[in-house]
């Protein structure tokens, strides 16, 4: 057994009971399924073709013979569905056993995992491979072992009945094995693609979904389509090559088998124009050959259920083995943080980087309470250094502390209990409103999660819709604005009231009117917390005490915004001087009276 099934099949172990169960019932399936064949040879040999019976006698005995067929059919019938149901039971427990393991490490895998593997990928991977290897664990455990065992027992009974015959039905077994072997390996590769492109198709359909707005505002969808149909092409070949590739395979263990066929007929013909064979024997052994036969049809069409579902099992175990996980550090128990960071000397590089590293030597202390603007270009360093404080990386040089204590002693879920973060493009669920802003702190109360909204000043807005807080949200929010989005978004941190707050660019997608007027909700929720503000408009950095400006992975400016305005030549001063410069004449005013 290779390793993936090895993998798999401990999987399948954890359900040994009701392994068990099918197992006992399928023997039984198959047990009461041969006297119905066996019973041809005795009809034919010792009822209808014996001349010492008068014709009422056998009148009788086939009335008999049918009378014991109509009984052991609902006896067959009942053991049947009873190992469909236990091996059903098995196949989904395994299936969704499998799918927990792979959405909990997933819970546990790095944010660099994601980055590098994409959502399509991954979403194919669970979705679509899994939903291959459940097929292959329905074909083995619910087909598979019924006709193994079929099969088994029939040809145990046609050597009980002719040797010779059944020793001649044996030959072409070797043969047909040797040629799976043959062609094991191009048939991987053929199907290992299959996956490949599956995966390319999810992601792009991710893409082709998410930039659905984009790609129609530039009028590029014909661009959008060709992209499209390059990779459904791709799908369509290599599934094509994958499965005509297999089909002849199938063909020349068929033939094979239907060559032997002949043979054990014409044989069989011999035998009874010798004498050697009652005519009903050889009826009733060709019968039960079609069931030996039936067997390692079985096992061919699982090896082809299990050459398209091992890639997928392959890259679901590269998931489970993959030692690209976040230190969930557990920490002491429930600790409170007050809110005091402090980075010391740190230093960062993404995986991969061979330039410059995303942040050198940071050397930084936030008292809590303080308000600090991180301000630079794009790829400075500022998101780099967020992610660091929620411990979604870890630094490969030096410590950040909290409350002058090292992650270590705290644990990541103290550490992300005391953080409420908030973006430019704030994430809602396919939820309610209600469950959305619960999420802030999931044991809230429904009165609890009304204050947050009210706080928010939403809650005057969800109780006009028609369904209130159980308002569905769509996919992503698409169903409500920007401004209704980060306002349930603001809800949600004033619910979990945090000691730490990161705003990352909070209002930069809204208009000045609506951006003004969340603000001061954004101030309210600042008061008295530790405040990390991503931000370049002059509006949004009204109220920090501190400005923190990036460059190339490093601060070259740290101040209040009033000191670092008087240093016309600083950085801080010549970026404020040029937004200015570059606002229209009404904004200018707005952003000045701002100040």
């Amino acid at each position: 057994m290779n390793q993936p099934l090895r993998r798999l099949w401990s999987i399948i172990l954890y359900e040994r009971r009701l392994l068990k169960w099918a197992a006992l019932f399928q023997a039984l399936q198959s047990l009461s399924y041969l006297p119905f064949y066996v019973g041809v040879s005795i009809l034919i040999d010792n009822i209808l073709q014996n001349d010492a019976l008068a014709p009422e006698e056998k009148f009788f005995r086939i009335g008999i013979y049918a009378a014991a067929n109509l009984l052991l059919w609902p006896v067959h019938s009942w053991f049947t569905v009873r190992a469909f149901a236990a091996s059903q039971q098995v196949v989904r427990s395994s299936t969704a056993r499998l799918r927990r393991l792979v959405v909990d490490h997933l819970q546990h895998m790095s944010i660099g995992f994601f980055t590098r593997r994409g959502s399509g990928a991954l979403a194919n991977q669970v979705t679509v491979d899994l939903g291959r290897i459940e097929a292959f664990l329905s074909n083995v455990v619910g087909n598979l072992v019924v006709q193994i065992a079929i099969a088994t027992g029939a040809l145990a009974t046609l050597f009980w009945m002719n040797a010779t015959l059944a020793t001649i039905t044996l030959v072409a077994v070797p043969l047909q094995v040797l040629i799976i072997r043959k062609v094991s390996g191009r048939v991987r590769t053929l199907n290992k693609r299959v996956q490949e492109t599956g995966e390319d198709f999810s992601a792009q359909v991710v893409e082709f979904i998410s930039g659905m707005r984009v790609t129609r505002s530039f009028g590029n969808e014909g661009i959008a389509a060709a992209q499209m149909g390059s990779v459904i092409e791709r799908v369509r070949t290599s599934g094509l090559d994958a499965s005509v590739a297999m089909r002849w395979v199938m063909m020349f263990v068929q033939m094979i088998g239907e060559y032997l066929t002949v043979i054990v007929w014409c044989v069989g013909g011999v035998f009874f124009v010798m004498g050697d064979l009652p005519l009903g024997r050889l009826v009733a052994f060709t019968a039960l050959l079609a069931f030996t036969r039936s067997g390692f049809t079985a096992f061919f069409t699982a090896y082809d259920v299990w050459a398209q579902a091992r890639p997928g099992l392959e890259a679901i175990l590269d998931i489970l083995d993959s030692k690209e996980l976040e230190e969930f550090r557990i920490g002491p128990g429930r600790v409170a943080l007050q809110g005091d960071v402090r980075f010391s000397n740190v230093t960062f590089s993404h995986a991969g980087d061979a330039g410059q590293p995303a942040l050198s030597d940071i050397n930084i202390h936030v008292p809590p309470g303080q308000r600090v603007g991180l301000v630079g270009e794009t790829g400075a360093g500022k998101s780099t250094m967020l992610d660091l404080l929620l411990g979604f990386y870890t630094p490969q040089k030096g410590e950040i502390r909290y409350d002058d204590r090292p992650l270590s002693e705290i644990g990541l879920l103290n550490l992300r209990r005391a953080i409420a973060i908030m973006s430019q493009d704030s994430f809602l669920w396919n939820t309610t409103i209600r469950e959305n802003i619960r999420v802030g702190r999931p044991s809230a109360t429904d009165a609890e999660v009304e204050a947050a909204a009210t706080r928010a000043q939403v809650h005057e807005f969800i109780a006009g819709l028609p369904a209130g807080y159980d308002t569905r949200c769509g996919e992503r929010g698409g169903f409500l604005s920007g401004g209704q989005r980060q306002r349930i978004a603001l809800a949600r941190v004033f619910l979990r009231d945090p000691a730490i707050v990161i705003l990352d660019e909070p209002t930069s997608a809204l208009d000045l009117e609506t951006e003004s007027r969340l603000q001061e909700d954004l101030d309210a929720i600042c008061q008295g917390r530790t405040t990390f503000i991503v931000a370049h408009r002059l509006s949004t950095l009204r109220s920090v005490q501190r400005v923190l400006f990036f460059h190339q992975g490093r601060i070259i400016e740290d101040g209040p915004v009033e000191e670092l305005l008087k240093n016309r030549n600083g950085p801080f001063a010549k970026l404020m001087a040029l937004q200015v410069r570059n606002l229209p004449t009404g904004d200018v005013s707005r952003e000045a009276s701002s100040e």
